[in-house]
């Protein structure tokens, strides 16, 4: 018994801490700002995107505490939606069942974790506690991982034309160009081209599924920064329907160095900015 008071307590705690957010860049204006005044002075209604680094305690707590604020500032409590690329959309009917059973109080937002995306993911429970909390709708935008695997195996035509969105394309020279960057040369020119394919489809994909899920005024998505950095990827898609996007970038200090850091608050010398606003945290 006492073990699972403890476990209750330390789950309670890990849902209202604060993150450890060490700096804040606003690039447009090239400025530092403080998270109240960032807040105060967002639009509030659009689509927030919250470019991440995956399963980094600090990031999921300070993309928390943005959705919070946001929501809060904005007065829009049950009004508001968070989409999550950790989530299938196929899976939707499955995932909105256990979200209802949430929002219930049958399950916790932990085992909510476990049974969708999996128990190595519970950095994120802190997150869709504040979805539920704040009366939040929660969408899934991802395409199933076999599918993307039989992309990259077969090509494209393998699969479903279901499942491809109308307005999907392959990212051009310069994403392409990170995408080898980040492969790290692991991987001869023909297999990193594959892959790609499977990243830009999935960029299409969430960027239709966020289109076809928007019915909130206030919009969030949790998301891999690489595919939300340099306002390409996903986002370029989204721009195409919408003004209102807002991209944030959100790194911790924990991996990257201190040249590290600084490139990514003042732009890359080819790409420019990674994003209207860049949070560090700790």
């Amino acid at each position: 018994m006492k073990k699972l008071i403890l476990l209750t307590l330390l789950t309670t705690l890990s849902f209202t801490a604060s993150a450890k957010i060490l700096k804040i860049y606003d690039t447009q204006h090239q400025t530092e700002v403080e998270f109240n005044s960032l807040v105060a002075n967002l639009p509030k209604q659009g689509h927030f995107i919250l470019g991440e680094y995956h399963n980094s305690p600090s990031v999921q707590m300070a993309q928390k505490q943005i959705i919070e604020a946001i929501v809060k500032e904005s007065k829009s409590e049950s009004d508001f939606t968070v989409m999550w690329e950790f989530l299938n959309y196929t899976d939707q009917v499955d995932i909105s069942t256990k979200f209802e059973k949430l929002q219930n109080n049958e399950i916790n937002a932990s085992e909510f974790i476990n049974q969708t995306a999996g128990n190595q993911n519970q950095s994120y429970t802190p997150i869709i506690q504040a979805t539920k909390d704040l009366k939040g709708n929660l969408f899934g935008i991802n395409l199933p991982r076999a599918l993307k695997q039989k992309v990259i195996k077969e090509g494209i035509d393998s699969i479903n034309p279901n499942y491809i969105p109308a307005n999907h394309y392959v990212g051009g020279d310069k994403y392409l160009a990170r995408f080898k960057e980040a492969m790290g040369g692991h991987a001869p020119e023909e297999m990193i081209k594959k892959y790609f394919l499977a990243q830009c489809l999935t960029d299409s994909v969430m960027a239709e599924q966020i289109h076809l899920n928007h019915s909130t005024p206030l919009n969030f998505v949790i998301a891999g920064s690489f595919h939300t950095d340099f306002y390409d990827g996903t986002v370029v898609r989204l721009k195409e329907n919408y003004n209102d996007v807002i991209t944030f970038k959100i790194f911790s200090s924990e991996h990257h160095d201190e040249n590290q850091t600084q490139e990514i608050f003042q732009g890359h010398t080819t790409y420019g900015n990674y994003a209207d606003f860049i949070i560090l945290t700790e």
